[in-house]
């Protein structure tokens, strides 16, 4: 019967009429009837025949003609039929039957429709599954009086609302022990997550378990990491192909090139491919699944495992939950996941219910607090926060901090200017640009005309007589600046941010006293540049009282931030020569002071000229054949070498924005 089917359907022109085979099929409802024994599977085994020719019947059928109810009817109780059990003999047939109806709902999106039914039509809920969001809330028993119509509600609410047996039957099938049928399934899902049509997606997200099997999936994957695993090897596992597609919970290969290569690899590599699974669901479902999908990884993953690991007590696990904390960050790509784990981590407590403890706390408290490992992990993942792109990380951390401009005494400014391009920098930025039409405007804060002024500031910072190095090798730094900053802008193009850092509001009458005078009412509240900005500065302080390990990340820190592309960011890390507001701390000041601070106790020293010396071949790993004990004074070596390479590299990011603006690159 199959082979006279697809004989004339093969001859049947493409989208016309059921062939004279299939119509005999359909009237004397021959399907029908092979799906009623298929789903009670009497005679034993005919399920497994019906799903067979089934497939056969799909690969050659025309999608248009899936809309017949005699036939697309037939196929829904069949989908039924493969939520009924799990583990199931037939799972290789199931997966096969559910992979062509997905293929085929794939060439005709509007075929999906049909599978999105009351449950009263489904024969009620599953016992595959048994979704707890399709459950109504339980009725309140205040009286007897009221139970009756109450239990009359539920049922009517019940048979009410849609029913996903198609979803449900592929969850089904990814809990197979066969890595294939569960990869399979997991195809099937991205392609029906990615369906547009009428309700589909919102019924997912509310009437099946796939967003709760998403995050339980992640729950299960990160506990079965062992604890003795090494963070720093985390970092260095790729997300191949392989990766993503071929690693399964459930394989026990034992031969895997890639798997083994140190305790703990597989299981991080499983949880990276349940991660990247998610990723991709939320990246191609539209908002209501892909919103559902991560509200639910952050209730039961992130607020649950990953909050609890983050603030244990035991330095081991809240170590290699911080590197996986990052490799989650830098492994998803999907915006609306990125900006979910990156909102969970920056947010204010003020957003949170119940008065908890933020993150962005818990983060803070890591970096400054022992034991040292732990502060370098956190400092590290708080970059990695900077770096994703497109995340709202800067935003919350930075920006809402620097929009107001309150860091610049701008009445105190306008007597203050120190030279005429100062002067004409500020006029500047409240035109609209002096450009040919078609031209990007020129930003006079990414690139002001005092550039040699901003970039000598820096390189002086440490005086001739203590720099450990008489080579000029400020340009040594610039190609990296350059390239890295258009690396920067690229990815920062879509923020819509301003060009030029001016005060908002600002009076047009800047001369008048009684303009200055309301402005700087206006502007009466002191600076804040938030608790992560004031963190970075603290440390800059304290340079001299840190570890080489611990100056270098927050310097690599501020550098990160210093390249971005937004007025009042750049200003305040880069522009020593405006006007700061009382008591307003920037790069350039604290470095000036902590250099002042440490100059005496240094040229006390009769040897101080070699022992930097010393201290810079040393911590460049050049010369080795130095033996310079430690002593007291070494942290303060340390640190002004780190201060004169950072002051360097900082005025060529300042030198490279003004190249790379100026040129419109």
């Amino acid at each position: 019967m199959l082979k006279a089917l697809v004989a004339e359907e093969r001859e049947q022109r493409v989208g016309g009429p059921l062939s004279p085979c299939m119509e005999y099929l359909v009237q004397e409802k021959v399907l029908a009837m092979l799906a009623t024994h298929a789903r009670a599977d009497r005679p034993l085994g005919i399920r497994q025949h019906v799903y067979i020719f089934l497939v056969g019947v799909l690969n050659h059928l025309h999608h248009s003609h899936l809309h017949h109810t005699p036939i697309h009817k037939s196929l829904q109780t069949m989908v039924r039929a493969s939520c009924e059990m799990r583990a199931s003999p037939y799972e290789t047939e199931e997966i096969e039957f559910l992979s062509t109806l997905c293929e085929k709902i794939r060439q005709d999106s509007s075929i999906i429709l049909l599978y999105i039914q009351p449950i009263a039509l489904t024969g009620g809920i599953s016992s595959g599954y048994t979704p707890e969001d399709s459950l109504p809330p339980t009725p309140s028993h205040e009286g007897t009086a009221t139970t009756t119509s109450d239990s009359s509600s539920v049922v009517s609410t019940q048979k009410s609302l849609p029913k996903f047996p198609l979803v449900d039957a592929l969850l089904n099938l990814c809990h197979s022990a066969d890595s294939q049928i569960s990869a399979t399934a997991h195809d099937c899902l991205v392609g029906i997550a990615s369906v547009r049509e009428g309700q589909s997606s919102s019924t997912i997200a509310r009437h099946t378990l796939l967003p709760h099997y998403l995050a339980t999936r992640l729950v299960t994957a990160s506990d079965s990491i062992p604890v003795d695993t090494e963070p720093a090897l985390i970092e260095d596992i790729p997300l191949s192909e392989r990766v993503r597609t071929d690693v399964n919970e459930n394989s026990d290969s034992e031969d895997d090139e890639d798997v083994g290569e140190f305790p703990g690899r597989r299981e991080v590599v499983t949880f990276l491919y349940w991660l990247t699974f998610c990723d991709k669901l939320v990246d191609v479902s539209d908002g209501a699944l892909g919103s559902s999908i991560c509200s639910t990884v952050r209730e039961v993953f992130l607020d649950g495992v990953l909050r609890g690991n983050l603030t244990s007590d035991d330095e081991d696990t809240t170590s290699l939950f911080i590197a996986l904390t990052a490799k989650i960050i830098t492994s998803v790509s999907s915006p609306l996941l990125v900006n979910g784990i990156v909102s969970w981590l920056t947010e204010e407590a003020e957003d949170l219910d119940g008065g908890e403890t933020s993150m962005r706390q818990q983060l803070m408290i890591l970096c400054q607090q022992p034991p040292h490992h732990l502060q370098i992990q956190a400092l590290r993942l708080l970059q990695v926060l900077m770096e994703k792109p497109g995340s709202m990380a800067v935003q919350s951390l930075v920006l809402n901090y620097m929009t107001a401009r309150s860091y610049h005494d701008s009445s105190a400014a306008e007597h203050q200017q120190s030279s005429w391009s100062d002067e004409e920098d500020e006029r500047y930025k409240h035109r609209d640009g002096e450009t040919s039409p078609g031209s990007p405007a020129i930003s006079r804060t990414l690139a002001p005309a005092n550039i040699n002024k901003i970039v000598k500031r820096f390189l002086t910072v440490v005086p001739e007589d203590l720099r450990s190095t008489t080579k000029d090798d400020f340009e040594s730094y610039m190609a990296d600046a350059q390239r890295q900053y258009r690396d920067v802008c690229r990815s920062c193009a879509s923020f819509g941010w301003p060009r030029e850092a001016v005060t908002p509001e600002c009076p047009s009458d800047s001369s008048s006293t009684a303009s200055r005078e309301s402005r700087a009412e206006a502007e009466g509240n002191t600076f804040y540049e938030g608790p992560f900005l004031s963190m970075l500065m603290d440390f800059l302080e304290h340079l001299p009282d840190q570890d080489y390990d611990i100056n270098l990340q927050v310097t690599s820190l501020v550098a990160t931030l210093a390249l971005l592309p937004h007025p009042h960011l750049h200003e305040f890390l880069l522009n020593p020569t405006i006007t700061l507001s009382g008591g307003v701390r920037t790069p350039f000041t604290v470095l000036s002071s902590v250099v002042s601070k440490i100059y005496q106790p240094i040229v006390e020293r009769q040897d101080y000229l070699d022992h930097l010396k010393v201290t810079r071949y040393q911590l460049l790993g050049t010369m080795e054949e130095f033996d310079f004990e430690r002593d007291e004074d070494e942290r303060k070596f340390e640190a002004l070498i780190v201060i004169e390479e950072f002051t360097k590299e900082l005025a060529s990011i300042a030198y490279a924005k003004y190249i790379t603006e100026g040129s419109g690159w």
